[in-house]
Parts: C-alpha cells; sequence; structure tokens
C-alpha cells in the first residue's frame, strides 16, 4: 500500500501559492512606485501567475489593491506617474500661471510685430506707386 502523501502535496501547494502573491505584490509595488500600465493581464504576465490565480476569490486582497491602483491611472490610458513625480497643485497653478504671462506677452509681441508689417506693406505699396513715403 502506498504512503499518503497528500500533506506534502498540500503543503507544496500552498509553498507555490504564497510564492504567487509575493512575485505578484513585487510587481504591484514595482508599478505604483515607478508607473506602468496596470492590467490584470499584464500584471499576471510581469509576475509569472495565470489570470484565473488573479481573480480567484482568495486572491481578493491582491485584486482589490490591482484595481485600485488601475483606478489611479489617466482615463487617456497612459499609466499614472508614482506619487513623488506627481506634481503639486501648488506647482501646477504655478506653471499654469507663468505659460498664461508667457502667452500674454507673446500675444503683444504679435500684434506689435503686425502692426510694423502693416506699416511696411504700406510703405511699400505707396515706392512702387510713386507716392513719396513720410516718415
Amino acid at each position: 500500500m502506498r504512503a499518503d502523501n497528500s500533506a506534502h502535496l498540500a503543503e507544496a501547494a500552498q509553498q507555490r501559492r504564497f510564492a504567487c502573491i509575493e512575485r505578484v505584490q513585487a510587481v504591484l509595488d514595482a508599478l505604483e512606485r515607478d508607473g506602468g500600465a496596470v492590467t490584470v493581464a499584464g500584471v499576471a504576465a510581469r509576475a509569472g501567475v495565470s489570470c484565473t490565480f488573479l481573480y480567484d476569490l482568495t486572491q481578493a486582497p491582491l485584486l482589490a489593491r490591482l484595481r485600485d491602483l488601475a483606478g489611479k491611472q489617466p482615463s487617456t490610458g497612459r499609466p499614472a506617474l508614482p506619487d513623488q513625480q506627481r506634481i503639486t497643485t501648488k506647482s501646477h497653478e504655478t506653471v499654469v500661471r507663468a505659460l498664461r504671462d508667457a502667452n500674454r506677452k507673446l500675444s503683444k509681441e504679435n500684434e506689435r510685430l503686425r502692426n510694423e508689417l502693416a506699416v511696411a506693406l504700406g510703405q511699400l505699396r505707396d515706392l512702387r506707386r510713386g507716392i513719396s513715403v513720410e516718415r
């Protein structure tokens, strides 16, 4: 009669499960730290596990964390930046203010150059017609 090895098989399966969970956690940590596309298929591929493993009810906390990270991504489909690389509201407002000021200056410069061009074109037209040009 064969010895009952089911306890050893169960222990090996449990160890494999823990190893898979650790790999998924490591991938999620890296995505949170470095940014990147967060999808079930992408995380599963990087962690070397199946999508079915992630969707299993016993892995609900992993899937919840994955979905939380995916929810932080912009709707444009681009990967979310890590927290330390995201711009603060104050910095964003400063950048917007600086860009508006630069835009205002460029608009004034364009208006001045348009006026100068109009004057020059008018003088050129007058010269071609033989009309004296006054300065």
